[in-house]
């Protein structure tokens, strides 16, 4: 079923800003089928032994790119139509099957994981989510098959993150039959090679009697005539894959292929994007994992002082902070790869909330390891100073993290402030609004009295869920607070927006590994799960300050101070001291 003919209604953080815990959505924490775990192991060695005689990254990354031959390979092995229905070509594995498998190519190679991902975690996924049956069955099998290799074209010149201000324009041909397109695409992984392209572009739309522009989402096939694609880009990192610009001259797309409807582009872009994410999450743990093993293999043989590094207590704690941010990431990715899976959740604000962790969490354990490895990593000769590289895009694509902390923040605010404008309208009118506001008080009396309760985690986990119940209901409180105090305009405050977005984010990842963690206990038992309990009561504590100076600085910042030094810079045009001249 296309994605199109479902309407997720729930989601578990969107609860959270209510005050709400819906134990129903993450315990317990979710299994992998046997079936899908056979097909899984059964790629993921394949991956391995393709990797180890196949892959060359350090020779990849000095030439700046990787043979065309070896996507070839890869789509021999199936890998270029991983979630496409086998009837169409496809291995038909769930998101968490995915994930997995866009875990293990990360661990070998960045670049090669954001050419498959590009592929197929946003290249055609509009097709997967938003195709109709015509549309799926003409282009899914070549895709799958790796006939055509599929881009994504979103981002502008002018437009990044603000899918809403693109400029490509297509125009509807006087026949009827044809959009004309023209206009800029920047920055588009797989640009040289693709065959397919998912573009999105202004179109004309009546409503309400009016004309407007709107964003449609168009099909399109190479080569066409009027497409131009730029040379590779010269890159910070994953320089193995293709990055280009295309440019569009009055290029004919049949109508047949707009996808999702027209006007709907908008839509379809941020259901791929929320989708695709995912993959991106699952490869930052895959690279992770990847670093840990590395910074092991230096920290246990090298000696200074007489001893191993892997007993210096600075040492101990690198290592102990990246093997459990990297835990809290993975619990964090398929717990979201399950809502997705379902069918029947709002997985948006999770899915950003676990790339914004992931991909930070990648970032601080890679930088660790190069810390480790001290000179050697620094040095050309060995990968790591590559993997800091490549891994420095993850927190810009598909969405930067300031986008998506601002996401995540809004999008929970959403709920209660609708609730807030309905009561303030209910008491206006309170014969007719009795009910909302009976209800209202009534959740509130309950929070404020009984608070709300965890019930199904691990009874040797209860202080973890102690902290959870409490800031539960103090994120609802501290949203209805921030929400009275700036009513509309707290669209623009995104001091405010960055603290509500990681007490959010913060909760997600403590209630995921929380989740996780029970259900290791139930089926192992405490003392086979030492290392999983002290993650996550370590965590679990390092999040609980965290949260605590976040809720504080609500009330005690200073942000107008910060707001002063920055627009000072700015108007000075840089930094202006100079002790010298002082």
């Amino acid at each position: 079923m296309a994605g199109s003919e479902k309407t997720p209604q729930q989601s578990f953080m969107k609860s959270l800003f209510f005050g709400q815990i819906r134990e129903d959505f993450i315990f317990p924490y979710p299994k992998v089928k046997a079936e899908t775990a056979e097909t899984v192991n059964m790629v993921v060695d394949t991956i391995d032994k393709f990797a180890k005689d196949n892959v060359r990254s350090a020779e990849w990354d000095e030439k700046m790119g990787m043979p065309r031959e070896i996507v070839t390979s890869c789509a021999e092995m199936g890998l270029l139509g991983l979630a496409v229905p086998e009837d169409l070509g496809g291995l038909g594995l769930p998101q968490a099957g995915y994930a997995r498998i866009l875990q293990q190519v990360a661990a070998h190679d960045g670049g090669l994981a954001v050419t498959l991902g590009a592929h197929q975690s946003i290249g055609y996924k509009a097709l997967l989510l938003f195709g109709n049956e015509e549309q799926r069955k003409r282009f899914l099998p070549r895709l799958a098959a790796g006939e055509l290799i599929a881009a994504f074209c979103l981002t502008e010149p002018s437009s990044g993150s603000d899918a809403a201000s693109i400029q490509t324009k297509a125009e509807l041909s006087p026949d009827g039959k044809h959009y004309i397109v023209t206009g800029n695409k920047l920055w588009i992984t797989n640009g040289a090679i693709a065959g397919f392209l998912t573009v999105f572009c202004k179109t004309d739309v009546i409503e309400n009697g009016e004309k407007k522009e709107k964003v449609t989402c168009l099909a399109m096939e190479l080569p066409s005539e009027g497409v131009q694609i730029g040379p590779n880009e010269h890159k910070l990192g994953i320089r193995a894959s293709w990055t280009n610009a295309i440019h569009f001259d009055k290029v004919k797309v049949p109508v047949e292929n707009v996808i999702g409807g027209v006007g709907q582009g908008f839509k379809v872009a941020m259901g791929v994007l929320n989708h695709g994410r995912m993959g991106l999450g699952a490869g930052c743990v895959g690279a992770a994992k990847n670093a840990i093993k590395a910074s092991l293999e230096h920290a246990t043989s090298r000696q200074q002082f007489k001893k191993k590094l892997i007993e210096f207590g600075m040492i101990k704690e690198k290592i102990a902070r990246m093997t459990m941010h990297t835990y809290v990431a993975e619990s964090m990715v398929y717990m979201t790869t399950n809502f997705i899976d379902r069918g029947d959740m709002d997985y948006s604000m999770e899915s950003a909330a676990a790339k914004v962790f992931a991909s930070e969490m990648l970032w601080e354990v890679l930088d660790e390891n190069i810390q480790i490895w001290a000179g050697n990593g620094y040095m050309k000769e060995y990968p790591y100073e590559r993997w800091l590289r490549d891994a420095r895009i993850n927190r810009i694509f598909e969405g930067t993290n300031e986008i998506l902390r601002a996401f995540v923040a809004l999008s929970g605010m959403q709920g209660p402030g609708q609730e807030l404008a309905g009561l303030a309208k209910a008491i206006q009118y309170p014969l007719k609004g009795l009910g909302v506001v009976t209800d209202y008080a009534t959740r509130k009396v309950k929070q404020s009295v009984f608070g709300e309760s965890i019930n199904a985690a691990h009874p040797r986990l209860k202080k973890i869920a102690g902290y959870l119940e409490e800031y539960t209901v103090e994120l609802s409180q501290q949203t209805e607070i921030l929400l009275k105090r700036h009513g509309k305009e707290i669209h623009l405050k995104q001091f405010a927006q960055k603290r509500i977005a990681d007490v959010a984010i913060d909760l997600y990842a403590m209630y995921c590994t929380l989740s996780r963690v029970s259900a290791a206990i139930t089926a192992k038992g405490e003392a086979a799960c030492e290392m999983e309990i002290a993650i996550a009561e370590a965590f679990s504590m390092k999040a609980h300050r965290r949260i605590r100076g976040n809720f504080k600085a609500i009330d005690r910042n200073e942000d107008e101070l910060m707001k002063l030094i920055a627009d000072k810079t700015a108007e000075n045009g840089g930094y202006i001291w100079d002790y010298f001249k002082e």
